[in-house]
């Protein structure tokens, strides 16, 4: 965590100023303890019925010990947020993106069940429903970084894909490989060829590393790119 994260410690609200235009989910977060159905796992674990959560957080128990080392590293996580303002919220969300899993939400909504004021139940909903906002921000903005990443690596091994025959690396036409060469070079000349961009292309290819892209690509890169995958 940055040093931000450290020096968080003045409580702030986090209500958002009134608008026109509320929050998609201010309606819903007001009824989590209803069990209203949601689209996202996370979403659906913080607004699942109490008893539906408490069964959820005693399924998930392996063992005492670890159970309560998770239980507070998410409560010390929960306080982070809870004690930031807007823009440090912002910051702890991106570097701690990970951690937020379904187990996080239903600890979350366990914290909202033990709250004895109204306003301190309203505080922790809002604040779900802005951490909430903000994961879904990071996700879309990362979809649409693999989208344009996949897209690049089709438009550099295009010249080798031949529709109705087996892709070769090597290629069998030299041309092939040449046409290659120049599109990575326009696209490193358009500012397309990144750390972002390796880094988005390295994930796929670890991840679908049985596709016929994920060879090419490989090969492609460690060829004329230089690039250590090791």
């Amino acid at each position: 965590a940055g040093p931000h994260m450290a020096t968080a410690t003045a409580s702030t609200s986090l209500r958002p100023p009134p608008s026109p235009s509320p929050p998609r989910l201010a309606g819903s977060l007001r009824q989590w303890c209803w069990g209203i159905p949601t689209h996202s796992s996370r979403r659906r674990a913080f607004h699942a019925h109490p008893r539906k959560r408490n069964t959820f957080l005693c399924a998930a128990v392996k063992g005492p010990e670890e159970s309560f080392k998770k239980t507070i590293e998410v409560d010390r996580l929960i306080d982070m947020l809870r004690d930031a303002n807007p823009r440090e919220l912002d910051l702890i969300v991106v570097e701690n993106i990970l951690a937020f899993s379904e187990g996080f939400w239903v600890r979350l909504a366990a914290r909202i069940d033990l709250c004895k004021l109204d306003d301190d139940k309203k505080d922790y909903e809002e604040l779900a429903e802005n951490v909430m906002n903000i994961v879904d921000r990071v996700v879309h903005k990362t979809d649409e970084k693999i989208e344009q990443s996949t897209d690049v690596l089709k438009a550099i091994i295009s010249p080798v894909m031949n529709e109705g025959e087996d892709a070769m690396w090597p290629p069998r036409n030299p041309e092939a490989l040449i046409l290659m060469e120049k599109e990575i070079s326009n696209r490193e000349k358009e500012g397309q060829l990144d750390e972002s961009f390796l880094s988005e292309v390295n994930a796929q290819l670890r991840q679908v590393s049985a596709t016929i892209y994920c060879f090419l690509g490989l090969s492609c890169f460690i060829l004329l790119y230089n690039v250590d995958y090791s």
